[in-house]
């Protein structure tokens, strides 16, 4: 796949790739949190709060996630973050009410989810060759996004068939899994970085280099947390699959990003990533339009199509831009501000869905999205 690699090297970028696929089907089963928050007595405002309370930690812990990466490698905090995100997904089972241990258990998994990404991703983006990294990155995260209807659909099937507490037990196993697979894993790449207080990340990521970039992630990331985050109790509310909207979604992201990730390579970034921003935010506002199975696969199809070109693009952007010495910063930097775009907006939307209705909502966060393609086209040199 990429000549001038080493077997060894190969084989870490395998593992690091396979052990991400593991860690998310963690994370993206629950996308069906809403459903036993709506079975304990919470309403959208509720499955809001609690599910946007991961973004705290998930944010929060960016900064130090990133200076300990380069200052000390990435092998042993994607350990670390397997390993928290198993615990406190298991411990869900102790949840038998809307009390605060819900909330305390998702600040756990946002610490947990960001010490794993950064560390997982910029563990990739070491390996990759420059010239190729679209494709890589795009390979990578052709298996995250595979995890989207693994995680789901087990996730679903379990709930219906055992229960909740069988379901987080599932759950946990998936990141014990991704655990095993990282500790034959090692830093390949890596040089520590000459940061001794860590001051460089907040440098990076107010700079003017970098500025419309995060911006237009956390923008795109609010549009992606609007739908995945409800789109579980919209569906169930039109009486319809949660199953197939993961299932197309997975399905079209994968091929986009096995066939398509080389795209941005071969032609300008900001080419690939402007018109993908557009269809984006038109998918956010055909959510609105979903009353049957059949407008549930075209809906899922533009949105998948958007985001599957999206991200792998930004990402290779935000490498572009960096160097090897501060790889992690800036990446921690992209992921930091995904996490607060998928999550932060959420407790605003959980507002509107509850007081207006998902369909406002979905509009207003379709605008949101329009704003930032037009920030990004405008804005964006490269």
């Amino acid at each position: 796949m990429f000549s001038g690699l080493k077997t060894f090297q190969l084989k870490y970028f395998a593992l690091v790739t396979a052990s991400n696929f593991f860690f998310f089907c963690n994370y993206s089963a629950f996308f069906l949190l809403p459903l036993y928050i709506n079975s304990l007595g919470g309403n959208k405002e509720t499955v809001g709060f609690v599910m946007g309370t991961f973004g705290i930690t998930s944010f929060g812990s960016i900064p130090l996630v990133s200076f300990l990466i380069d200052k000390y490698g990435r092998r042993r905090f994607t350990l670390f973050g397997a390993l928290l995100m198993s615990l406190s997904s298991l411990s869900f089972i102790f949840v038998s009410e809307l009390s605060p241990l819900i909330y305390l258990l998702r600040l756990i998994q946002g610490v947990g989810f960001a010490f794993f990404f950064t560390s997982a991703t910029t563990s990739a983006a070491d390996i990759i060759p420059t010239e190729m990294m679209g494709q890589g990155l795009g390979i990578f995260g052709a298996f995250t996004i595979a995890s989207y209807a693994l995680g789901p659909t087990i996730g679903e099937a379990v709930i219906y068939k055992f229960g909740f507490y069988y379901f987080f037990a599932i759950c946990s196993l998936f990141s014990l899994v991704a655990f095993t697979l990282v500790l034959f894993s090692r830093d390949t790449g890596f040089t520590p970085a000459d940061d001794p207080y860590g001051i460089k990340f907040f440098r990076l990521a107010f700079s003017k280099r970098y500025l419309v970039l995060l911006l237009t992630n956390l923008i795109l990331a609010s549009g992606f947390g609007s739908v995945l985050n409800f789109i579980s109790v919209f569906l169930r509310s039109k009486k319809l699959e949660i199953f197939y909207f993961f299932l197309i979604y997975t399905v079209t992201v994968t091929c986009i990003r096995l066939l398509g990730g080389r795209l941005s390579d071969m032609f300008s970034r900001k080419g690939i990533a402007s018109p993908s921003l557009l269809l984006f935010s038109i998918s956010i506002a055909a959510v609105t339009f979903i009353d049957s199975l059949y407008m549930v696969v075209i809906v899922s199809l533009l949105f998948s199509i958007g985001y599957g070109m999206l991200y792998p693009t930004l990402s290779a952007l935000v490498v572009d831009k960096s160097g090897i010495d501060e790889r992690g910063k800036a990446i921690g930097a992209f992921n930091a501000c995904f996490s607060i775009g998928i999550n932060y907006p959420t407790f605003v939307f959980g507002v509107i869905a509850e007081r207006f209705g998902f369909e406002v909502m979905y509009i207003i966060s379709a605008m949101v999205v329009f704003i930032g393609f037009i920030i990004f086209s405008l804005f964006e040199s490269k």
